[in-house]
This record gives C-alpha cells, sequence and structure tokens, in this order.
C-alpha cells in the first residue's frame, strides 16, 4: 500500500523543504480564492464575459514573459533573494487587490492592472521557488518532492473556487482577497527563513541570451518541448473560467 501513496521522505528529511512546501500549499488556495473572486467582481461589474476573458489575457502575457526571462535570472542571482523580492509583489499587488475591494473603487481597469503584475511577479516567483527545491533535498528524493507539490497544486485547484464562491457570497470580495493575503504571508516566511542560495558553477549574465539558449535546448529535447507546448495550449484554450461566473449567474440561477 505506501508504494500507492505520496513518499513523504523530502517532509521527513528536511525542514526547510517541510516549511516551504507548507506555505506554498497555504498560499496556493489562496491564490486560487483571489483568481475566482476576481472573475466573479469583473462579471459583477461589468455582466460581461469578455472582460472576465480579458483577465487572462492582461495575466498571461506578463505571465509568460516574466516567465521566460525568471529562469536566467534565477540562474544568475541568488534564487532565494529572487524568490522573495518576487513574492513581495505579489503580495503588495494582492493587497491592492483587497484594499479596492474595500474601498468599493468598482474599478475593472484597475484591476487589471494590479492582475497583470501579479502575473508577471508570479512568472518570476514560480522558477525561483522550483529551482530552490533542489537545494533543499537529496536529489533522489526530486521526484517525490516534485509529486508532493503537484499535489497541493492539485487540491488547491479544486477546494480554492469552492472556497471562493462561498467565501463570496457569505463574506464579500475584500474578506476573500484578505485570506488570501494572509495565506501567501506564510509562503514569504518559509522563504525568508531559508539560507542565502548563490549561484554555484559558471555563473551567466542573465539577459536574452540565456533565454535564447534555452530555446535552442528544447529544439533537441521534443519530449519535453511537447509538454511546454501541450500546458500552454491548456491554459489558453482549454480552461473554461471565464465562462464560469455567467453560468452562475444565467445558468445556475445564482450568484457567486
Amino acid at each position: 500500500m505506501p508504494r500507492l501513496l505520496a513518499d513523504l521522505t523530502p517532509l521527513r528529511e528536511s525542514r526547510d523543504f517541510r516549511r516551504l512546501w507548507t506555505g506554498t500549499a497555504l498560499s496556493a488556495v489562496g491564490t486560487q480564492l483571489t483568481l475566482v473572486a476576481v472573475s466573479l467582481e469583473v462579471y459583477e461589474l461589468t455582466q460581461s464575459s469578455l472582460y472576465v476573458g480579458m483577465l487572462g489575457v492582461v495575466g498571461l502575457v506578463p505571465l509568460v514573459l516574466a516567465g521566460l526571462y525568471g529562469g536566467s535570472v534565477v540562474d544568475a542571482y541568488d534564487r532565494r533573494k529572487v524568490a522573495l523580492f518576487s513574492a513581495v509583489v505579489l503580495w503588495l499587488t494582492t493587497i491592492g487587490i483587497a484594499v479596492q475591494a474595500w474601498l468599493g473603487l468598482q474599478n475593472v481597469w484597475l484591476l487589471f492592472a494590479l492582475v497583470a503584475v501579479n502575473a508577471g511577479a508570479g512568472g518570476l516567483n514560480h522558477p525561483a521557488r522550483s529551482a530552490i527545491i533542489p537545494r533543499l533535498i537529496r536529489t533522489e528524493l526530486l521526484p517525490a518532492a516534485n509529486a508532493l507539490s503537484m499535489i497541493t497544486f492539485g487540491l488547491a485547484m479544486a477546494v480554492g473556487p469552492l472556497l471562493a464562491g462561498v467565501l463570496v457570497g457569505q463574506v464579500g470580495y475584500g474578506w476573500t482577497y484578505t485570506i488570501d493575503v494572509v495565506t501567501f504571508t506564510a509562503a514569504m516566511w518559509a522563504l525568508y527563513r531559508l539560507d542565502p542560495m548563490p549561484p554555484v558553477g559558471q555563473v551567466q549574465k542573465a539577459g536574452l541570451k540565456s533565454v535564447l539558449e534555452g530555446f535552442t535546448f528544447l529544439d533537441t529535447r521534443p519530449n519535453i518541448r511537447m509538454t511546454f507546448i501541450v500546458d500552454l495550449a491548456a491554459m489558453v484554450l482549454a480552461q473554461p473560467r471565464a465562462l464560469l461566473p455567467a453560468i452562475g449567474a444565467l445558468m445556475l440561477g445564482g450568484g457567486s
């Protein structure tokens, strides 16, 4: 039976990984709360699924651009510092989203701007946090650690949207966003407690050259390249998130 379950050895052996994994799990749920709540708020303000879909556009472009450049930044600088800096930007933009809800500004363009900056910071933060994990555990435990990370991501994708609808309906947008602010604080604390992680070996300056080398590498690895293409197609073309608020309001006869 244990062979059918997740290997918890990384959590038992590494206190730093355990702390980072716990903080990331909490923040992942909070992130899903905000993603769904923002969609609901934009639909409430505009009554348009087109505007809800535009949330995906304003988030995807900075996410992809920052993600491509983020890998070269992580290779060139202290991984902990890169993760902490981008986490602070994520935290501040989430606070901004919460503040606009508490103040009742009802400005959809302000929401778009905050989501765009948040997505860009996330594009830098995710590569940094992923690159930190190999420094915290033994190499042979990487598959188990990555599996544990994907479990938290999957649970957050399932639980977060359910909680978001309930919270928005019961306590409103302000409190829902504030919960994300609080849960993300746990992830920041986990990063802060880590030791410095300067780059090792031959360090290459962050820039376009490093990004192009990454594409060159993908050209020699069709299996890895296809995982990127499939995942990008799924994110851009197969996510029904833009339609969910309208389905809830018009087809199910309810609100959030």
